[in-house]
This record gives C-alpha cells, structure tokens and sequence, in this order.
C-alpha cells in the first residue's frame, strides 16, 4: 500500500511546514485587517455623471503614443472604445477604468456601457494624434560622491523619504520624514524641514520649524507647482493633502483619498503630464505580488486608480506582505519616463517581524533601488527578476532617492535617505551626488 505525501514526511517537517503556514496566515492577518479600500473613497459614486460631463474625455500624448482619460465607474458600467476609419467606426476594445493607452492617433470616442443593460452613453469624442520619432534612452549614473544635505538636530535625528522643491522667492526647500528615535515609523508624525538658496548648498542645509505634525503618521511627503499654488501630499494608507501660495506656510489640510483602491498604499509621488492631468503613483500590493499604482486627476482634488504603472509576478525576488516596491519617483528626461523605486522588504512573514527589532539581515538591499523605462509615463511593464525584465534600465545604490534638476545649472542631482540604524550609506543624513544620464540607444 502507497503511504500518502504526509505519511512519508518526518512528523518535525510537517509541524515545521504548517507552522510557517500559519504564521504566514496570521501576520497578514494582522497587517491587513485595519486597511480598508474603496475605488469611490475620492469622488463618490453619486458624484461621477454629474463630473463626466464636465470632464468628457481628456487627451494627453508623447512620442509613439496617445493616452485618453475619464471619470469612470467601474462598478456600474465598462468603457467601449472606438475609433474612426472612414466614415465607419470601428471596435477597439472595452476597458474597466478611465485609461486608455494606445500607439495609434486617429479620432475616438468613449461610450460608457451600464452593466445594467441601460443604453450605451457617449463620454466623449477626441481626435489625438501621437508626437513623432522615438524618444532617446539613457541611463542614469551616480556620478560622484555623496556629501550631507540635511541632518536634522531639533525636530528629529534623521531624515528618510523626503521631496526637494523650490518656494515662491527661490529658496530651495526639503521637506522629510523624521522622528526622535533611530528610526521608529510608529513615531513618525510630521516633516523635518531644511533651507538653502543655492542648490545644492556648499555646507548643507539649514534647519528649520517641522510643518505637518496633526498626530497621526507622516510618511513620504511630495510637493509639486501648479498654477502658482504649492501642493503638499503625504501618506500612509490615505492621501493627506495641504496648500501653499509660497511653499513655506501651509494650509487647509484635507484628505483627498481616505480610502485607496488597494492596500498598503504610501509613498504618494504626482507627476502633471499635460493641462489639468496629473498621475499619482504610490506603492501597494495586489494579490500576492508587490506593483506601482497609478491615481488620476483633471483637478488634484479628486483622484481614481486607474491602473499599474509597474506589475511584478513570477520571478521578482521580493513581494513583502507590506510590499516591497517602495519610494516611486518618475521623471520625463527628453521625453522618455524613468521610474525609480527601492526595491527591499523580503518576502513572508518574517522579515516584518524583524524590522520590530531593528534587526535586517541584508543590509545592502535597504539601498537596492531600480530605475526603469517606458515612452509613456503609464506602462512601465511587469518585473519578473533581474534577468527578464526589458524595462530594467539599471540598479542604483541608493534609498528613497529624489532625482533632482536644477534648472540655473541645467544640472542634475541624486539623494539618498534612511533609518540610522539600517541605511549603511548614510547615519540619519540626507546626502546627495550628481547624476549623470548616459546615452544608450
């Protein structure tokens, strides 16, 4: 008679095996009981006709590509796409959410398609046409040493994710997470601050008054200009938002995501890729595998998920419960999109529980930051390793970077950041190197 799989398995395997299975089970358990998601959370469900009319159907393009956006409401309803040939117009194809991407300009039209049988409703009709040639590729190099920007003494004794911007009067700011502790995210609950009016300066940053303290966590703040009006986003697990007509005083404080669409959603980062059309690409997880989300917004007030600007699957060799696709930044450098993001937080259970200790085997891998590439700035592709990823551009040994451009220089500058008691390249520090892009194609 054949013994059955767990027959001819030692009894300490077996106990050892289901062990892990449960503790598996119980810390995701744990970590992800208290997040909620709802796709709604931003603009309601209640609200989305009325702003699909006002918003119809928004185009922006680059070279090789058109990409059409709406207000959608993927419960109720999925998105016919059409396009004119001749006097015909032809089928392309349905979508859930208010994105599409294509290689192909022509003259669209968008039909929402209620689930519930009703009749089909136009959003809108477009004709957009793609910029022409290819963009260049390059890749990016630290191209120097690292020297200290910004150690904070009065407001906390490090500095981790943290964004770099330049106010109304010319003054260079950083605004960074931090805390009075080595590196304790519970504590984390307002940004440290740092001023220069050269960038960067000869001797480092000087340090000012913490902005943001509302007593609940601050992580990952990001600043970014438009029309004249400062915007300061942060997280976690929702989208904290705040104003300022200088970028030194801020106010009215709202969350504009109180809800994401999936879970683990931190490290805000948003990029304005055409008039009124802003992406907000944060870190979450999907079913199992860590990815970039992308939000979308015609107004920065409203935001919907309209998608994974970077997928991971078989093959990735980290997808942390908390996942382990951190820091995303995306920069346009001659009309080609380079997505940078750390790559650390191993996979199951364990490597969470550690971190509680202060304890993290692979020390070199808190500074394993990857940089890929894409025409567009929506479709980074699917990592699955090292060796069969195309996007893959180059690794950079650096945490929670911000890729910096001065514009009176015409130069361009790297960061690195990070907790005191796992960064090995820094001690509580901002530091910053110049950054080179290398031709490649």
């Amino acid at each position: 008679m054949h013994q059955t799989l767990f027959g001819r398995l030692p009894k300490t395997l077996i106990i050892l095996v289901s062990a892990w299975i449960l503790m598996e089970i119980a810390v995701r358990i744990y970590l992800e009981w208290p997040l909620s998601t709802d796709f709604y959370s931003s603009l309601p469900a209640d609200q989305i006709t009325e702003y699909q009319k006002q918003i119809g159907v928004r185009a922006t393009t680059g070279k090789g590509w058109i990409h059409l956006g709406w207000i959608a409401d993927p419960e109720r309803e999925i998105y016919r796409i059409e396009r004119a040939t001749g006097d015909r117009w032809l089928y392309v194809r349905d979508v859930v959410f208010g994105s599409f991407l294509n290689h192909d300009g022509g003259k669209y039209r968008v039909w929402a398609h209620p689930k519930n049988g009703d009749e089909f409703r136009l959003i809108g009709e477009i004709t957009v046409a793609p910029e022409s040639g290819i963009a260049p590729l390059y890749k990016p190099l630290i191209a120097g040493d690292w020297r200290t920007l910004l150690k904070p003494e009065k407001s906390g004794y490090y500095i981790n994710d943290h964004t770099i911007f330049q106010g109304k009067t010319g003054i260079w700011r950083l605004l960074g997470i931090t805390s009075k502790s080595d590196g304790d995210f519970n504590a984390e609950k307002y940004f440290a601050v740092g001023v220069s009016e050269k960038f960067p300066p000869d001797s480092g940053m000087l340090e000012t008054d913490p902005i943001a303290d509302f007593g609940e966590l601050a992580w990952a703040p990001h600043v970014i200009r438009a029309d004249s009006v400062y915007h300061l986003f942060w997280s976690p697990h929702k989208l904290h938002q705040m104003t300022s007509v200088d970028g030194v005083n801020w106010t009215d404080h709202r969350i504009t995501i109180p809800k994401p669409y999936h879970k683990f959603f931190r490290d805000a980062m948003v990029l304005q890729v055409d008039t009124n059309q802003w992406l907000l690409y944060t870190t979450a997880r999907g079913g199992y595998f860590s990815e970039i989300d992308i939000y979308q917004s015609f107004n920065l007030e409203n935001w919907q998920y309209i998608g994974k600007a970077l997928d991971s699957s078989w093959g990735s060799e980290r997808n942390a419960i908390f996942s382990s696709m951190e820091s995303p930044f995306v920069v346009d450098y001659q009309n080609r999109f380079y997505l940078s993001l750390t790559y650390n937080n191993d996979s199951f259970f364990w490597p969470g529980i550690l971190m509680l200790f202060h304890i993290w085997p692979d020390r070199a891998s808190y500074n394993d930051t990857k940089v890929f590439q894409a025409d567009n700035p929506y479709d980074f592709g699917i990592y699955r390793g090292e060796n069969n990823s195309p996007s893959l551009v180059t690794n950079l040994t650096t945490h929670g970077p911000e890729i910096i451009h001065n514009p009176e220089s015409d130069e361009w500058y790297i960061t690195t950041a990070g907790w005191p008691w796992m960064a090995s390249i820094t001690s509580g520090e901002v530091a910053i190197a110049p950054l080179r892009w290398e031709f490649q194609k």
